[in-house]
């Protein structure tokens, strides 16, 4: 009747023949019952023997294959081993333990002397499940107490109504005499059948059923009930080879005999664990709970992933929320899903919602911001032309070549309203004009500085005796020089056009929860070459202009165009970083910025100044004054 796994290996054990389960039956039941209450950490407790050591590797490794984790593994000591040491160091074992649940695996004896000694299930706030039949039994002896809500695994009983009248009518003296059965028959019926037949008359056995713990008891314990099915299975079996063995085969061949399979137990794999919730009732600590929780860790709901704390087993994790850009939508995951690049995690991170679409538009508070000052900007350049046209004629209009100065403030002005262009959706046409616009415009703008400043240089050397430039003073070399730098740059931007011409892209990378609908450039080589040209032709204005400072105050603007590259030159330094550490929205809104704040620099630099005379201080500006260097 042995239930020992190892002893299933035919080669090991041929004649070996079970008439009860393997334990392997008890293990599938174990990990069955704790998947179906959802007890994913547990304690075990085991006994000292080796049908035990073997069973808990077992029983170990299929709740870890299952997903569960065991907190602790104490061993039972031997009978006669239970110290003061042992036994505090189990009490406290079971008292630390986070694990509500906890497997005491071992023979009725081990459990009895267990509980005898320690006290186990005193300890409050844990479900035992007990592998021992007769464990229940014994608890009660003990404790004279019912442990709510712990758990047994059972042999199968039955009733076998025969015994009460083999009790009545056998006569013990054909059983082996010996104060062991004389004992045991003492005991039979709590002693209500005498030893003597003579004067038997078990008074009480026919209520046999009320006597619950009694050898007398009808429903037999599965032990019991195993021994009586062993040994009919054995009787039938013997009984059916004799008599379909003819007497002569029999006399010949009675060592030869072999036990057929008699398949008194086969393990049913379509067999499921039934239970019965609402009749178990559990301990008071879980009352208020449909069930006792047995887990190191809650599950990590929706949003987050399990983090495995370092050290320990798999089942004790913290619930980290998912990183930016991950959703989950199930318990418990182990790594966070990411969205696809159109696609953003809600709040909760639990899915996946589309991206909002966006641009630096007039919706903006910052591309408000950035219009009006554009507008402004602009404005300010038209009144300041006007003020020029109007007093064209006067000395301080008329010097370094008033045409230049319109195209100067035309220039500007077209600079600061090509900044509009940005500030809407981004369409095919508008990538198109965007930096080709920006680029001629300032070529212009730097072109004719220089034009300025050539004059100054070429006035002044023209006006020494001997000097043979004067043949170059007058408005085509100034007109000449814009052309041809303008030129080049409109050259460079119908290249870009034609040969990597930008386009809208969605950019789902810049900004969070975002689709940013922007101008690809095409080719970031073909930008970063108009902004040299432009530094090119800044550099020339201010080397020239910065030679010519200290020419006569009649011709001031080279002090003026000094100050305006600087101020150029300054943006556009502080420009490229930020522009390449911006994104979004953002690399737009700096670019814009960059270009006002260096039209605006030159509007100032140059212009304020000789505004500020035209309508301040009128008298000043006389030919008188200008020949004096009074300006």
């Amino acid at each position: 009747m042995s239930q020992e796994p190892l002893q299933s290996n035919k080669q090991n054990f041929p004649n070996f023949y079970r008439t009860v389960p393997s334990e392997k039956a008890l293990y599938a039941a174990i990990i069955a019952l704790l998947k179906h209450f959802g007890w994913m950490w547990v304690g075990i407790i085991y006994a000292d023997d080796d049908s035990s050591i073997n069973a808990i590797k077992i029983i170990k490794n299929m709740i870890v294959e299952s997903g569960g984790c065991v907190e602790f593994i104490k061993l039972v000591p031997s009978i006669n081993d239970y110290t003061p040491e042992r036994i505090k160091d189990i009490e406290q074992t079971i008292a630390r333990s986070t694990a509500n649940v906890i497997l005491l695996y071992g023979s009725k004896n081990n459990v009895y002397y267990l509980e005898l000694n320690v006290h186990v299930t005193s300890i409050p706030g844990k479900v035992w499940i007990h592998t021992a039949d007769s464990s229940f039994r014994i608890f009660n002896v003990v404790n004279d107490t019912v442990v709510n809500g712990s758990l047994r695994f059972i042999m199968q009983k039955n009733e076998n109504p025969a015994f009460i009248k083999f009790v009545k009518e056998v006569n013990p003296s054909r059983f082996p005499s010996g104060r062991t059965f004389t004992t045991w028959w003492d005991e039979l019926c709590e002693n209500r059948c005498p030893f003597n037949p003579r004067n038997r008359n078990c008074t009480g056995v026919e209520s046999g059923r009320q006597i619950i713990w009694s050898h007398c008891n009808l429903k037999f314990t599965g032990m019991s009930y195993i021994v009586y099915n062993s040994v009919y299975a054995v009787a039938y079996a013997l009984h059916e080879m004799y008599q379909e063995t003819p007497l002569s085969e029999r006399l010949q061949d009675i060592n030869k005999l072999k036990f057929q399979d008699l398949k008194g137990w086969k393990a049913s794999p379509e067999r499921q664990i039934i239970i019965k919730k609402e009749a178990i009732v559990w301990e008071n600590k879980f009352a208020k709970l449909l069930m006792p929780r047995s887990v190191c860790s809650e599950k990590c709901l929706p949003g987050y992933r399990k983090s495995v704390r370092e050290g320990q087993p798999v089942c004790c994790y913290d619930c980290l929320p998912c990183l930016e850009g991950q959703f989950s939508n199930q318990t418990d995951v182990d790594v966070c899903i990411k969205c696809p690049e159109d696609q953003w995690p809600n709040v909760q991170k639990t899915e996946c919602i589309k991206k909002a679409l966006t641009f630096l538009s007039y919706e903006d508070p910052i591309g408000i911001v950035l219009a009006c000052i554009a507008i402004l900007f602009s404005l300010i350049a038209s009144v300041v032309l006007g003020t020029f046209i109007k007093y064209q004629n006067t000395p301080i209009v008329k010097a370094n070549n008033r045409d230049l100065s319109y195209l100067i403030l035309v220039s500007l002005m077209l600079s600061c309203l090509c900044c509009l262009i940005f500030i809407e959706k981004p369409e095919q046409l508008t990538c198109f004009s965007r930096q080709a616009i920006f680029g001629i415009t300032f070529s212009i703008s730097v072109s004719s500085l220089l034009g300025k400043t050539f004059i100054v240089v070429i006035a002044f050397n023209a006006a020494k005796p001997g000097n043979n430039l004067r043949k170059w003073v007058g408005a085509k070399v100034p007109k000449c020089i814009v052309f041809f730098c303008s030129v080049i740059q409109v050259f460079i931007c119908i290249l870009w056009i034609l040969l990597v011409p930008p386009s809208t892209s969605y950019n789902t990378q810049s900004e969070i929860a975002k689709i940013i609908l922007e101008c690809d450039k095409g080719s970031a080589i073909a930008f970063y070459v108009i902004l040299g040209y432009l530094s090119i032709l800044a550099s020339v204005c201010f080397a020239v202009a910065f030679l010519a400072r200290k020419l006569p105050d009649t011709f001031n603007d080279a002090k003026l165009i000094t100050f305006s590259m600087l101020v150029f030159f300054t943006v556009w330094i502080f420009f490229i970083p930020t522009y390449l550490s911006a994104k979004g929205t953002s690399t737009v809104a700096v670019e814009v910025f960059a270009i006002l704040a260096s039209s605006s620099g030159m509007l100032g630099s140059i212009f304020v100044p000789k505004c500020y005379i035209i309508l301040i201080k009128p008298q000043k500006n006389r030919k008188n004054f200008v020949l004096k260097g009074s300006l």
